[in-house]
């Protein structure tokens, strides 16, 4: 039987094929379309979540800036409620951040780098203000000005030794928050997105290495200020009047105690002290020759001219060495200020009053010290005695707690700046912070950190003439060539009127010169590896007085140059500088009893980097 037949037999009618593609499109196509919602509502969702947590992160930026102003007026019950709703508004941020959307939104191409950097920076902001406000809001509090001001003769040590235990904390927050940003490629962010993250790695960039270095040097400087025990330390006062390579002649001097950050004024000294000791022109110091062939013959002998070496290290171990063997005096540190100091301190103390009845302000201080003293009192003694009367009555004055310790810590920049603070420490983790601020007045040994070059005067004339003496300095540099050339010049405004004759040059006329002419031996120096080609004037005014020699790796030159009454005369020289890379220049000077411009040409910053 056919299989014709068979169909008919069986009665089964022919089957048409079910054409499937049509219900396949169109569920695809249904499926499109319910993602296509799910995805817009996901991206809806995730915008109104993004604007909750724009709005939140504005809320605790609002209300961290109230606090500042806050910690200021000291409103304590202010400051607990704003960081109550900072912490709040970022907490709720954060949360937030952690939903699903996020997470996936992150993987979109474009748009996830974007939502991960949004998420990023939402939980940099809540570590910062769950961890590092609190914490932050109690020093700032702890720190204020009324509370570390001078009470009872010195500074209350307790806020910033409870400072320390919080710093490790800050520190921690600090680095957990700059974790969360720091990986963030900010090429293709949105600009809204990239600003946000700016915001807070400037913030991180400014504070976080700051919180670090006051953790590192807080315990020292807690030391210093006599915090585990007394400290002795050696102050020099460096008259400008009779010059000298970092100052002055440093005839005065005082020693004073601090402990638990509390000064005290332990005794007075001059140079009639080695004097009477019978101390002075025996050297206890031992210095190498081609040192010692810079200078004249007193510079390790007499304790006047100790501070004729820029090096201010060698001064505090000359005067170390000397008050041992004159006393048996060990301090902890020596330190150098000159009148300046005190004029710009006493802007911020106010004036007080001398001995002699003699009002010391901050307008006439060093005219008063350095010029008018020598007209009442033309005996050496008789000045010295004042010197010391001003000297102890000044300590007096700014122990007293009458001024502002932050703008004092200003006008101490300011004189640091102008290289009239040095500091030399007996320790050397101390000695290494003062080092590390370029207080230590010391010559480099390399130029790694810095390219250190100087010209440097010291009296010559045995007078108190350089009181009229301004200076200013400067540099210029020959990239091709590898040279830089230092200038300075030198003014004289000596007058014509009586002076004593303990201002005037004793050893002029021996030279022939005027005694009211400066003599002054003038020092180059150059950088370590590097050559002088070149001094301007080639020789000095007296050839016999000139010399040269090495000084902790820096080759020098001194010459003797005369600046008559009333005129100006510019010296420089010019140095062949070594090979291999150069750190930024430091260009160092003499400070004088006036302030001396100092200018740098683009061209040493281009070699010198």
């Amino acid at each position: 039987m056919s299989s014709e037949n068979g169909r008919e037999a069986t009665g089964d009618a022919p089957r048409r094929r079910r054409r499937r593609w049509p219900w396949i499109l169109a569920g695809s196509f249904v499926l499109l379309l319910a993602l296509a919602a799910v995805a817009g509502a996901m991206t809806y969702q995730l915008y109104k979540q993004a604007k909750s947590v724009e709005a939140d992160l504005a809320t605790a930026k609002h209300e961290l800036g109230l606090m500042s102003l806050q910690v200021k007026m000291g409103d304590q019950a202010a400051i607990q409620a704003s960081s109550a709703r900072a912490l709040a508004a970022t907490t709720h941020a954060d949360k937030t951040v952690q939903g699903p959307l996020w997470s996936i939104g992150s993987r979109v191409p474009f748009v996830g780098q974007n939502v991960a950097a949004v998420r990023g920076v939402t939980e940099a902001t809540n570590i910062l203000v769950k961890d590092a406000v609190p914490v932050g809001m109690k020093l700032l509090t702890n720190l204020q000005p009324d509370k570390i001001k001078l009470v009872g003769g010195g500074f209350n040590l307790a806020p910033f030794q409870d400072a320390m235990k919080d710093l490790p904390t800050l520190n921690g927050a600090f680095a957990q928050a700059e974790q969360k940003i720091a990986g963030i490629d900010r090429k293709n962010l949105l600009p809204v997105v990239d600003d946000a993250i700016g915001q807070v790695l400037t913030l991180i960039d400014q504070t976080g290495p700051a919180l670090q270095s006051v953790q590192k040097l807080m315990p020292t400087l807690l030391k210093m200020a006599g915090g585990d025990g007394p400290r002795t330390y050696l102050i020099i006062f460096q008259n400008n009047a009779e010059i000298r390579a970092t100052g002055g002649n440093p005839a005065a001097s005082m020693i004073l105690t601090v402990d638990q950050g509390k000064f005290a004024l332990m005794d007075q000294a001059s140079s009639a002290t080695f004097y009477q000791a019978g101390k002075q022109n025996v050297a206890f110091t031992s210095l190498p020759a081609e040192t010692l062939a810079l200078y004249p013959a007193t510079m390790d002998r007499h304790s006047q001219d100790f501070t004729m070496t820029p090096d201010f290290p060698t001064t505090a171990e000359l005067f170390q060495n000397l008050w041992q063997h004159t006393n048996g005096s060990k301090f902890d540190g020596v330190m150098s200020i000159d009148p300046m100091v005190l004029a710009d301190a006493l802007s911020v103390a106010g004036p007080f009053t001398a001995g002699d009845g003699t009002q010391i302000t901050s307008d006439n201080a060093v005219k008063a010290v350095l010029s008018d003293s020598y007209a009442r009192y033309p005996m050496g003694a008789d000045s010295d005695r004042f010197f010391a009367d001003v000297a102890s009555r000044a300590f007096t004055h700014l122990m007293t707690p009458t001024w502002d310790p932050l703008k004092m810590l200003a006008v101490l920049q300011k004189a640091a700046n102008d290289q009239r603070v040095y500091l030399s420490f007996d320790r050397p983790d101390e000695q290494a912070l003062v080092a590390q601020y370029g207080l230590d007045g010391a010559l480099r040994a390399d130029n790694k950190e810095k390219t250190q070059l100087g010209i440097y005067l010291n009296d010559y004339s045995v007078g108190k003439l350089e009181y009229y003496l301004k200076s200013s300095i400067s540099a210029t540099c020959d990239a091709g060539k590898r040279t830089a050339t230092v200038t300075m010049t030198l003014q004289s405004s000596v007058p014509g009127s009586t002076l004593s004759a303990y201002v005037l040059g004793l050893r002029n006329g021996s030279y022939g010169f005027s005694n009211r002419d400066m003599m002054l031996n003038v020092l180059f120096f150059a950088p370590p590896g590097a050559k002088i080609v070149s001094v301007e004037p080639g020789t000095g005014d007296v050839r016999s007085l000139g010399r040269s020699g090495v000084e902790k790796s820096n080759t020098a030159v001194s010459e003797m140059i005369g600046v008559r009454q009333g005129k100006s005369r510019t010296v420089s020289y010019t140095v062949q500088l070594p090979d291999g890379p150069l750190g930024p220049l430091e260009l160092r000077h003499t400070p004088t009893a006036s302030d001396t411009p100092v200018t740098i040409a683009d061209s040493c910053t281009a070699l010198m980097k």
